[in-house]
């Protein structure tokens, strides 16, 4: 049996007290480079720490810095290697689209092809995130795998398994597995869900929450 634990990043770096940012790289680049707060490397400090996260044998992160910052403790604990994927990154989000449609964080969730201009669907997350999940599975049976990666990418990859009760505009997201209540609101930020595979079969997912995160 191989156990997978998807996990979101830590807390980002609070783009409101940045005054001014002038630059000619584009919004994918800049939100690769977004970094942690201050407490969300306290917490990243934390969560390397629990109990559940023990024994991991292998660690993947995405090719964005707060997920290798998220994931350079765990790391650091258990002298562990890591390999950074970018098939591992968040939904590009495209062109600035809240204006044209006010529904899209709706919309993303309920149509599996909704995307704007240079952006991907819901579709085209799952696509890159089967693929790689798919080698790392294959690569690694048997183990412990640490995946360190985002909301969205990780709520899309979920959906294929289980069913999405309730979505608003308010970001609050409803996610049932086998009656079981994966998410009921918003992500923490780490968060944590384990994920048991039989060969290539998710058999069981589980929502791991930690009472001091």
């Amino acid at each position: 049996m191989t156990t997978i634990y998807l996990i979101r990043h830590s807390t980002r770096f609070d783009h409101k007290v940045i005054s001014s940012y002038y630059t000619s790289q584009s919004e994918l680049i800049k939100n690769e480079k977004d970094i942690l707060s201050i407490e969300g490397e306290e917490r990243a400090r934390k969560l390397s720490e629990e109990q559940e996260l023990e024994h991991i044998d292998k660690v993947y992160v995405s090719n964005c810095v707060r997920t290798l910052q998220t994931a350079k403790y765990l790391l650091d604990k258990y002298h562990l290697s890591v390999t950074i994927d970018e098939r591992l990154d968040e939904r590009r989000v495209g062109k600035p689209n809240d204006s044209k449609y006010p529904d899209w964080f709706v919309r993303q969730y309920q149509d599996k092809s909704f995307k704007t201009e240079g952006g991907e669907s819901q579709e085209d997350v799952c696509q890159r995130m089967n693929e790689v999940i798919h080698e790392i599975i294959n690569e690694n049976s048997d183990k412990r795998i640490a995946i360190f990666s985002h909301g969205y990418a990780i709520c899309f990859y979920l959906l294929q398994f289980a069913n999405l009760e309730y979505i608003d505009n308010q970001k609050n997201v409803k996610i049932v597995y086998k009656d079981k209540v994966l998410l009921d609101g918003q992500l923490n930020a780490p968060d944590v869900f384990r994920l048991m595979i039989d060969g290539d079969t998710v058999v069981d997912i589980d929502h791991i929450v930690f009472e001091d995160l």
